[in-house]
């Protein structure tokens, strides 16, 4: 009974596995299809003389090459962080600098919006055993993210504090659209847009929580979302000071 209850768990894990293997090389296919059909369009456009090679048709055709090397890249972390060896460079720092120098790093983008973005950490917080490069990825990805989706006048802050002096917490809010309660339980799913139009004009890649959710979580940490729709969101890190086990 317990051989055929082990195979059968076995058997449903492989259909599992290969299902979900389907969906993603599927997603990959439809994530390539368009940008490449857009740039074939138009450099046939501008073959046949239908369209003139001026600077807007270059630019046009340059935004859907960055697309493209932003999802060669985000495809290539995924795989990164999925794969056994992943391995993560874990030293003693500090989470107030990090979080200070992302955002310092995302200012000028956030001011273009007219978007205040503000850093409230508290004095004290303990150094933390972490990846600093994985964990300044994981800030950059809400961030981006944050800055995108709240309109002009509206505000971003990163803030921190120490849960039962074993964990630091990371709350990234924002004032923006927020997400719906249908969308919510999906947000950390590869390639999933809360746009249903998945225009990558208002979105990335789709792979940017999907990778925060995993280094996260390869450093022993948790992150969960809230939102109110039309209010903003909150995005929340728990990372564990002693580092990942």
């Amino acid at each position: 009974g317990n051989l055929g209850h082990t195979f059968n768990s076995m058997a449903e894990g492989l259909e599992n596995a290969e299902k979900q293997r389907r969906v993603l090389v599927a997603d990959i296919a439809h994530e390539l299809r368009t940008p490449l059909t857009n740039v074939q369009g138009y450099i046939e456009a501008v073959r046949d003389g239908v369209l003139e090679p001026d600077n807007a048709t270059i630019e046009t055709i340059h935004q859907q090459v960055l697309y493209l090397a932003r999802l060669m890249d985000d495809l290539r972390l995924l795989a990164e962080t999925e794969a056994d060896d992943f391995y993560l460079n874990i030293e003693e720092n500090s989470m107030t600098e990090v979080v200070e120098m992302s955002v310092e790093a995302f200012r000028p983008s956030a001011d273009l919006k007219n978007v205040a973005i503000t850093a409230v950490m508290p004095p004290g917080l303990p150094l933390i055993n972490m990846d600093r490069t994985r964990i300044a990825q994981v800030l950059n990805n809400l961030l981006s993210n944050a800055i995108r989706h709240t309109p002009g006048g509206g505000e971003v802050t990163v803030s921190g504090e120490t849960v039962k002096q074993s964990s630091i917490r990371i709350t990234v809010s924002d004032s923006g659209e927020g997400i719906s309660s249908e969308d919510l339980p999906f947000v950390f799913n590869r390639f999933h847009r809360a746009d249903p139009s998945r225009t990558r004009s208002t979105g990335g890649v789709g792979l940017g929580l999907t990778i925060a959710k995993q280094l996260v979580e390869a450093h022993g940490g948790t992150i969960s979302v809230t939102s109110v729709t039309g209010q903003g969101t909150d995005f929340v890190i728990d990372v564990p000071i002693d580092g990942p086990s």
